[in-house]
């Protein structure tokens, strides 16, 4: 493998300029992975490294009323046992997500796989048994955990990323008077990240300077959180991270066991490794929240889109309020002159959902699609015929040109591909064949 990818051959004004579209090229870091050179977070050799161990919530919702950690603290190699009983206090940091960045605040469980302590022994094995010693006696209550049961509770959230609540024209005085209309709820549901490397950080200490080596796509931000959270100047927290082995979203800012990791290393004075379960990365680093889409599509007989409702409703935490932006390709994928647009959040015990791949983009698309197939459907019109009459020529969320754009050509080469023309036309009557060539 070469280290560097193949360079452009020169060309004068008349020869086409080189592509790479469908060239094989070799990565500059394939050779650092496949030989077992590349480091990751958990693999950095750092002398006298002690193991931290999390132990979370066997509860949704509740209260935990008695943790005996007298067996954990006795235990053989044990270092510390942190919870939310001897915690230190810390300052919430500004770096979303911030209802969630500080670990251990209280005895108040508000979802399962919540952390409340941490153990830190000499080797990994001892800081495990000494996990597992650890006694805890909960006072419990019913979580709240069907979205779908509690849409009354739905609120607008206040984002500046994407808004909660857009519209252009006049839905309602528009789509009344459409000869042929769609309204449909369309689901998509829970979705987790569980890239192969799990999240992990080693943390060790030079006097008041940190250095943290974190699985994290978003270094500045996990800088920033743990300047905040222990009160540095920026320029003495250090947080490196070579390679990541997959992201997909939840790598993207800091999670609890981060700073956890590092209180523990200023505890016992010992650079800390904590890396968490396959287990745990189900209930601590976020996930695609499940969504309920609302969608009424209005049309002339001629298949021009008059009118677009979108109501989407996903689930959020109790700590934070993070959005699933479905509503965001509603808003620009079509020409449509009256177009709404909504998100509500609903409170329910689970942990923190954050980013997955296109986030809104991946789930909106399922139910307007879905939709633009049905009204297809009820204007007995070919599906790729409909989308080319609703064709965008600008964004019409903000009136601004494409960059580029070049999604008809992507219909025809589709349409031509897929062999388009030869398919029937009645929904359920094909089958999806997988071709030897």
């Amino acid at each position: 493998m070469s280290q560097t990818p193949p360079k452009p051959s020169a060309t004068s004004e008349s020869e086409p300029a080189p592509t790479y579209v469908g060239r094989p090229m070799d990565r500059i870091d394939g050779r650092l992975k496949v030989t077992g050179a590349a480091r990751y977070a958990a693999e950095f050799e750092v002398p006298g490294i002690a193991h931290g161990v999390l132990v979370q919530s066997t509860i949704a919702r509740g209260r935990v009323i008695d943790l005996d950690t007298k067996a954990a603290e006795r235990a053989a190699g044990v270092l510390a046992v942190i919870t939310f009983q001897n915690l230190p206090a810390m300052p919430l940091p500004s770096v979303p997500p911030a209802g969630t960045a500080v670990p251990l605040l209280s005895g108040e469980i508000v979802h399962s796989g919540q952390n409340i302590a941490v153990v830190v022994a000499e080797t990994l094995e001892q800081a495990q048994d000494a996990a597992a010693a650890i006694d805890v006696e909960y006072s419990t209550q019913q979580p709240d955990a069907d979205m779908e049961r509690l849409l009354d509770r739905g609120f607008v959230p206040n984002t500046a990323i994407r808004p909660g609540r857009s519209q252009r024209g006049d839905f309602k005085g528009t789509v009344d008077s459409a000869p042929t209309k769609v309204q449909q709820i369309y689901r998509t549901p829970t979705e987790h990240h569980n890239p192969m490397e799990p999240h992990a950080t080693m943390a060790l200490w030079n006097g008041d300077k940190l250095t943290v080596y974190d699985a994290t796509q978003g270094v500045s931000n996990t800088a920033q959180n743990l300047a905040e959270i222990f009160q540095l100047a920026p320029e003495d927290v250090h947080v490196v991270n070579p390679f990541v082995g997959g992201g997909f979203g939840c790598k993207g800012q800091s999670w609890p066991h981060t700073p956890l990791a590092a209180l523990a290393a200023r505890i016992t004075k010992r650079p800390v490794k904590l890396v968490l379960t396959r287990r745990q990365m189900f209930t601590s680093v976020g996930h695609r929240p499940p969504t309920r889409q609302e969608n009424s599509y209005a049309a002339k007989r001629d298949g021009h889109l008059v009118a677009v409702k979108h109501v989407a409703y996903s689930h959020t935490s109790q700590t934070d309020e993070f959005m699933e932006p479905t509503g965001a390709p509603v808003n620009i994928m079509y020409s449509c002159a009256n177009v709404e647009i909504e998100h509500r959040l609903v409170r329910v015990n689970v942990g923190a959902p954050t980013y997955a791949r296109a986030p809104g983009e991946a789930s909106g698309s399922f139910g307007q699609e879905t939709a633009m197939d049905e009204l297809a459907v009820a204007l007995n019109m070919d599906p790729v015929d409909l989308r080319m009459r609703n064709y965008a020529e600008i964004d019409e969320s903000s009136g601004h040109p494409w960059s580029s754009k070049s999604l008809s050509e992507c219909y025809d080469l589709g349409a031509q591909r897929f062999g388009w023309s030869r398919r029937s036309a009645r929904p359920s009557t094909g089958r999806s064949r997988t071709s030897a060539t």
